[in-house]
């Protein structure tokens, strides 16, 4: 018997949101894994707009169990960010016996054997705790999105093979750095706990995800016959550079042990003061400035010390193998962030520093 799969899709009130709705539940009803291994599990919270959730009852949920897997539909009247969305999908899915919960994203439409790929990679290892779909572009259907994520050793990440074309670049079923949270397969049994961390809020928690199940000898790798499609946007609003600066040194100083911090400390000063100046210039400095309120708070503090204590204790493997996939160098996805100081200056340096402190770690 196949394991039971619940496919956790938020229904976020998006400017797009009916359109990506739409694609997605049309892809779903294609699937080619059995309803009655089936889970689809839609979670919305509080926006800026008016709600999804009468639209979708009135449209879609005469469909399930039917064209569509059974749907369980949960609304949450606050906002909780991507973060809260994904944790009462997942306790939903232990509650409904799941092996199984692959975050879908709304803006996606998936090939008819995803599911059935990705549980079919993690079936064949029981040391894979993740498993990232290959996502491609929406808008240039034979363009990578994410062939697995890079993670830097400062905390930074980015997709790998970005608008590459698909038959062009080398893609494995290897190991990656972490599997993004945009279209991923997770062993229930491998989460210790919530899902994500609520407090990060937005960026990184996919991140953290697969840091934490790495941390424990578990495996993250792509499966590049799962494939998902993604109308992805790079966002610009202000407010996501605080996310993702803030996050970043949670990952940091949370999973780090303190003989790696105090080896990268140099290189995380001097890139730090690199940023700052690239917020002055980008407009962005509030933000940055907001990341700097946090590092003197207490209460930051408080958080961090929490999550450390929880993550120490539950690792098996020390830094060296928990970095073995960490990049040394820090790549754009777009044009418009790019930053010739970073491409000429910083990934150099970087690239040496890293070679060397590398060997350093235990």
């Amino acid at each position: 018997m196949l394991p039971k799969v619940a496919i956790i899709y938020l229904t976020f009130p998006t400017k797009n949101w009916e359109e990506d709705i739409e694609r997605a539940m049309r892809s779903f009803e294609r699937l080619k894994y059995p309803k009655d291994r089936l889970e689809l599990i839609c979670v919305e919270s509080k926006g800026s707009r008016p709600p999804v959730k009468e639209w979708f009852e009135k449209t879609w949920m005469q469909k399930s169990g039917t064209t569509l897997p059974r749907i369980t539909y949960i609304f949450r009247d606050e906002e909780i960010g991507f973060s809260g969305n994904n944790n009462l999908g997942f306790e939903k899915a232990k509650e409904l016996g799941c092996d199984y919960v692959h975050l879908t994203n709304e803006d996606t439409e998936v090939d008819p054997e995803y599911l059935m790929r990705a549980v079919e990679r993690a079936e064949s290892d029981s040391k894979i705790g993740a498993v990232q779909s290959l996502i491609l572009l929406g808008q240039n259907r034979d363009r990578i999105n994410s062939a697995g994520n890079a993670y830097h050793f400062l905390g930074h990440g980015y997709s790998t093979g970005y608008r590459h074309a698909r038959d062009a670049y080398s893609v494995t079923g290897d190991e990656i750095g972490y599997a993004s949270g945009a279209a991923v397969l997770v062993r229930v049994s491998a989460i210790e706990g919530a899902l994500f961390d609520e407090k990060l809020f937005s960026y990184h928690e996919d991140t953290d995800l697969s840091l934490g199940l790495r941390s424990r000898g578990w495996k993250i790798v792509l499966e590049p016959t799962s494939v998902v499609w993604h109308w992805y946007e790079f966002a610009k609003a202000k407010i996501n550079f605080y996310w993702m600066e803030r996050n970043r040194y949670v990952l940091v100083f949370s999973y780090y042990r303190w003989w790696t911090l105090l080896l990268i400390l140099p290189a995380l000063i001097g890139v730090d003061l690199a940023t700052a100046a690239l917020s002055v210039r980008g407009g962005w400095w509030d933000m940055k400035r907001k990341v700097y309120g946090d590092l003197f708070s207490r209460d930051f503090w408080q958080w961090i010390g929490k999550r450390r204590r929880a993550i120490q204790t539950s690792r098996t493997i020390g830094d060296r193998e928990l970095l073995r996939m960490a990049v040394e160098t820090i790549e754009f996805q777009e044009a418009s962030v790019q930053s010739p100081i970073v491409t000429y200056i910083g990934n150099p340096v970087l690239k040496g520093y890293w070679f060397v402190i590398r060997f350093l770690l235990v």
